[in-house]
């Protein structure tokens, strides 16, 4: 019962791509926060340049999304992690040794922080692509759900331990602290015994024409087409919610900011349970159906939040909330294996960064519609435009039901 249990992680090779995981998760999820603190604290910037420093840590995938497709699809890609990571590492521990004699300047932050981003982009876009040569096909939800697991747990604790860290120590040690992480995690990915050949690129091929054909590849694949295009409405509501949840429960509801904080909370724990529950789900219903079945089921969840009318039945909107991402995160790890299973090992790269590029472009464009609903009208309308905007984009994923054989 033991070996049954362990199942992948009795494997040499995915045990290390995982405890890597791990260390590189929490170093990015700790350097969110601490990276702002080094601002506010021993630089003293103002809001306008915190708030630069937080958008360069995210314009990254914006602007180097697609091209990190390409470039992965090109280039032995356990080399690659192994070298973001240690990129990384030299980043972030550079702002505890400062290159002005004055201390850290704010020039250097924000070198470091756009650099950290667009190495995370070509890490997350190779981790995503490599983890289907190490493991069968039949084995990929496991390895999806205990990585995503380790994403949901770093999300949670990551930041917490890093304002600890930056409580008792300082910055300085803080950041160390995060660059141990990535160093830890190349260390890891350095003890996988697999091969790692360079991909076979035709010659003259450009980078921008590989680029065009990853997105075609998706664009017109039927099952990519429908998770793509649903997901990044899924995602662009989501976000509404997200952008309005503070206002309505804290300006209007007169909720306190902890209060605001514990409802953000159980989505966190939404994401830890939907990760650990997903095997058991994708066994009972089968792969393809849990990819749309976790999302329709816990969808209509959201309609928890804009019904609440009073700051006593927070309670009962994070209820909501945390299973909202409980069928997210369960459905998310299905939807990636079911991504990998269906495309060419010579196209997963661009498949995956085309992927993230249109589900995650949404997300801004969500915080804009929420935050001009709002304004237009109140919270309590754009939150309600969310969540039946968010349960109306799950029903495209109803194909996915349709002539979609289970693997076995």
């Amino acid at each position: 019962m033991a070996h049954r249990r362990s199942g992948l992680l009795r494997q040499h090779d995915f045990r290390s791509l995982w405890l890597g995981a791990v260390a590189s998760q929490f170093g990015a999820r700790m350097a969110l926060v601490a990276l702002p603190l080094v601002a506010v604290g021993p630089l003293h910037a103002s809001a306008w340049q915190v708030g630069l420093v937080g958008t360069l840590g995210t314009v990254a995938f914006l602007v180097v999304g697609l091209p990190a497709g390409a470039v992965v699809d090109r280039v032995r890609q356990r080399r690659l992690l192994i070298g973001a990571d240690l990129g990384r590492a030299a980043l972030v521990a550079s702002l505890a040794v400062p290159a002005a004699p004055g201390g850290v300047a704010l020039g250097q932050l924000y070198v470091v922080v756009l650099g950290v981003g667009v190495l995370t982009v070509f890490f997350d876009v190779a981790h995503q692509s490599y983890l289907p040569r190490l493991v069968r096909p039949e084995e990929l939800v496991e390895g999806n759900a205990r990585l995503s697991t380790t994403l949901a747990v770093a999300q949670v604790a990551g930041p917490a331990l890093a304002g600890l860290a930056v409580e008792l120590a300082g910055t300085g040690p803080a950041v160390l602290l995060i660059a141990a992480g990535f160093a830890g995690s190349a260390a890891y990915l350095a003890r996988i015994r697999a091969a790692d050949p360079r991909p076979a690129t035709p010659r003259r091929s450009r980078l921008a024409g590989q680029i065009r054909e990853g997105v075609a590849y998706v664009l017109r694949h039927p099952v990519l087409r429908v998770l793509a295009l649903a997901g990044g409405a899924y995602n662009m509501f989501a976000l509404v919610l997200q952008t309005m949840v503070p206002v309505r429960l804290v300006s209007e509801l007169g909720a306190s900011p902890a209060a605001a904080s514990a409802y953000f909370s159980a989505g966190g724990a939404g994401g830890i349970l939907g990760a650990v529950l997903v095997r058991p789900l994708a066994q009972r219903l089968g792969q393809h159906r849990s990819a749309w079945l976790c999302l329709l089921a816990t969808a209509p969840f959201a309609l928890l939040t804009p019904l609440i009318d009073s700051a006593g039945r927070i309670w009962l909107a994070a209820g909501g909330y945390l299973l909202l991402w409980a069928g997210a995160t369960a459905s998310t790890v299905t939807q990636v294996s079911l991504r990998q299973r269906l495309c060419p090992p010579e196209l997963l790269g661009r498949m995956n960064a085309t992927m993230r590029f249109l589900l995650g472009g949404a997300m801004p464009l969500g915080a804009l519609l929420g935050t001009v609903l709002g304004a237009a009208a109140d919270a309590r309308a754009a939150l309600w435009v969310g969540a039946v905007g968010l349960l109306v984009s799950c029903l495209p994923l109803l194909r996915l039901g349709v002539g979609l054989r289970e693997p076995g």
